[in-house]
């Protein structure tokens, strides 16, 4: 027992002991490494301050920056050579998937005491952005007064009027399958909307930014769970577009991070997640992609919306185990087999 508590003791007294690498540590060994390799969907353009302000603070590391799918993340990371030191997608139930079969690293960022309870798992993984999924809709053809503002009030328009509909292709489109399964979660009456949506929807897509020319073009009249940030910055360019935030629920999406089990540059990789989620790196972040910052210490602006005082309606996904529900692949089946049943052969792919 004298023993035990020995260990204890010295646990508590030593950092490096109970797992946590000292930063001069953690510094010195990333300079032998030299190199960084972040694999992510976000794209380089929307990083490129980031990158930026990381190579000032470390400028001995090489950062190579891979724009990929996630879908291409996730393949990548069962390979031996293929994969980045970082793992970064918007696909959380991949991400979360790669975490269960155990190729995630075990890192305890300082910076997670800053973070909501909901945005990490398992000190594997940790969310890093704050986006809300809006409705989106051509401002042209439907007034912003007479835009339905919940999934209740879309619903009952669409069932009477003639509205057109872009949304994703629930069957190829992993965020589209994500977003709608996420929905019939949160939603008790969604399979009612699934059918009118069903009914209405012109276009299926495989992103949000193919959405919005949608209706820019006047090709359809609403797009349905557009992610908001390319929603934002799409209206700003073109005013003929609206868009706004459903008021029973607001779904949330985060860009999850990893480090990958096998990671070339694990010292250096700590170092990108840590400013990554750091009050600095959040910051550069939100104020050059007009992602939202996950932190909990930070204003959550999303164009002039104070999302802070949105909390009673927004709905953020947790980032944990219950991501893999739908990737079951009998749910999978189930679900998608129930969708079919709700577009007529009319809609375009």
């Amino acid at each position: 027992m004298k023993r035990l508590h020995l260990v204890l003791l010295l646990l508590a007294a030593s950092p490096a002991l109970a797992g946590v690498v000292p930063r001069s540590t953690q510094e010195e060994t990333a300079r032998r490494e030299q190199r960084l390799v972040v694999d992510s969907t976000t794209d380089r353009e929307q990083v490129t301050p980031l990158l930026a302000a990381f190579r000032q603070r470390y400028p001995y590391l090489q950062v190579e920056y891979r724009d990929l799918s996630g879908a291409d993340i996730y393949r990548r990371a069962f390979t031996a050579t293929q994969h980045g030191d970082v793992l970064w997608s918007s696909a959380m139930d991949l991400q979360i998937k790669l975490v269960n079969l155990g190729l995630a690293q075990r890192y305890s960022s300082p910076q997670k005491l800053a973070l909501p309870g909901w945005a990490s798992w398992r000190d594997e993984v940790y969310g890093t952005t704050f986006e809300p999924i809006v409705l989106a809709y051509n401002r042209q053809r439907i007034a912003d007064d007479n835009m339905p503002d919940s999934h209740t009030a879309l619903r009952r328009v669409l069932r009477a009027g003639t509205w057109r509909v872009a949304s994703y292709d629930v069957e190829s489109s992993g965020a589209g399958y994500f977003f709608f399964s996420q929905d019939s979660r949160h939603n008790p009456e969604f399979w009612d909307l699934a059918t009118v949506l069903g009914r209405s929807i012109r276009y299926q897509e495989g992103n949000s930014l193919t959405l919005l020319k949608r209706l820019q073009r006047g090709e359809a009249d609403i797009a349905y769970n557009v992610l908001g940030p390319y929603a934002l910055s799409f209206a700003r360019q073109h005013p003929e577009v609206g868009w706004l935030l459903p008021q029973d629920y607001t779904l949330v999406v985060s860009r999850l991070q990893l480090i990958h089990k096998r990671a070339q540059h694990p010292a250096a990789a700590q170092l990108w997640m840590d400013f990554v989620l750091s009050r600095d790196g959040q910051q550069v972040l939100a104020k050059a992609s007009g992602l939202p910052p996950i932190r909990d210490d930070l204003p959550r602006w999303f164009g002039n919306i104070d999302l802070t005082q949105q909390a009673a309606r927004l709905r953020p996904i947790q980032v944990g185990s219950g991501l893999l529900v739908y990737l079951d692949a009998a749910k999978r089946s189930l679900f998608l087999k129930r969708w079919r049943e709700q577009l007529p052969a009319a809609a375009q792919p």
